[in-house]
């Protein structure tokens, strides 16, 4: 069975993904050279190292609407040159975005109660290294830094981005997936622009709540499990169990103890025997605890039905339904505090002057056991 799609549009989509054109960046004079990768309207391949011969390398397939966003729907990363392309996301996107005020109102969702479009994206969105996809979409090529060192030896990552920016009324989102050579995954929202009119000075909370349908060498065989670390003295332990003995549930974040959820494929395996997995690491600076049952919990996890796509009804998903060897969606909650500052603008006479600058949160998919040895080392 080919999961919620019948044959016909499976084998559509997998010619879709395959024919891409090339596509060029507008390289500016601060530009690497780096190979652009081939790029289509709807699927970006981009190669690493990007500027000599192929290591490892994303097929990432994406799209855009109102009330939605930018969102992916498809990445598959190969590990090798010689490596066959192994499917990891079936789908990731924001399923909403929830925006509380500190007084109990408004409680704004952008997503689902709004029909709020994308952002038209400009030359300085791309920058030097950029390109623009479907007027909306930005798509860059860069390097992240040091990816590895040892003494004078040293490895420079890199890494493809995909992000766009929701016109969410006064306030932009930008919504941001980026995709790393080693088979790292990053998912961010960023919140900036101009706060509420008549609310400038009150604080509030921007929730980006994550939907990520995890399809890791196929969506079959895929199990949650949750990482935790103790040390209650000098000794230190740590642990990885079945999620909630194995069902549908939540989980809160202890902090002291690295809580994360791990999806791990219970057939696929590295050289080495091991099972190969992706760790769901938190990107935040606090924990959301409003009124809705939904933000009790700062994960989730689910067995995928196609019709439970909403977030702030997760609760009435969990049924019990096994998230053991079967095909499982990770739910997350990624939270902004915004506490107005005189850097998010001032009023000259009744107009309000200036922006809020941008504020990050998310969270990132690490792979675990997915190489063989080191990726990218000499």
């Amino acid at each position: 069975m080919i999961k919620r799609r019948t044959i016909v549009s499976y084998l559509i989509s997998l010619v879709a993904g395959l024919v891409i054109s090339s596509a060029a960046f507008a390289h500016g004079p601060g530009c690497p050279a780096f190979a652009p990768g081939q790029t289509s309207s709807n699927v970006v391949e981009q190669q690493f190292p990007p500027n000599g011969p192929m290591e490892t390398a994303w097929r990432v397939r994406f799209a855009n609407a109102t009330a939605k966003g930018l969102y992916i729907t498809g990445a598959w990363f190969k590990k090798g040159p010689s490596e066959p392309w192994m499917r990891v996301l079936w789908d990731a996107r924001l399923a909403d975005i929830f925006v509380p005020y500190h007084p109990g109102s408004p409680r704004y969702y952008d997503l689902t109660n709004f029909s709020f479009p994308l952002v038209n994206a400009t030359a300085l969105d791309a920058g030097a290294c950029g390109n623009i996809i479907d007027g909306k979409v930005i798509h860059q090529v860069s390097s992240r830094g040091v990816s590895w060192k040892d003494d004078t030896a040293v490895g420079i990552g890199h890494e493809l981005s995909l992000w766009a920016t929701l016109d969410s009324a006064n306030y932009n989102y930008i919504m941001r997936y980026v995709f790393q050579d080693d088979g790292t995954i990053k998912l961010r929202i960023g919140a900036t622009s101009r706060n509420l009119p008549y609310s400038e000075y009150t604080a509030h909370m921007h929730n980006g709540l994550w939907r990520i349908d995890m399809d890791l060498n196929g969506f079959r065989n895929d199990s949650a499990l949750l990482y935790s670390h103790s040390e209650p003295g000098i000794a230190a332990t740590d642990s990885l169990t079945p999620f909630n003995g194995g069902v549908e549930g939540g989980v809160e974040i202890d902090h002291e103890k690295f809580t994360e959820v791990h999806v791990r494929d219970e057939v696929t395996k590295n050289a080495h025997g091991r099972n190969i997995s992706y760790e769901f690491k938190p990107v935040r600076f606090g924990a959301p605890r409003h009124s809705e049952a939904f933000a009790q919990e700062d994960f989730w996890v689910t067995r995928y039905r196609y019709s439970e796509k909403t977030y702030d009804v997760i609760d009435s998903y969990v049924n019990g339904e096994s998230v053991t060897n079967n095909d499982v969606v990770v739910w997350h909650i990624s939270p902004l505090h915004h506490d107005p500052r005189d850097e998010d603008g001032y009023f000259i006479g009744n107009s309000w002057h200036g922006v809020a600058l941008v504020m990050w949160s998310g969270l990132d998919l690490r792979p675990r056991n997915l190489f063989d040895a080191t990726p990218h080392f000499p």
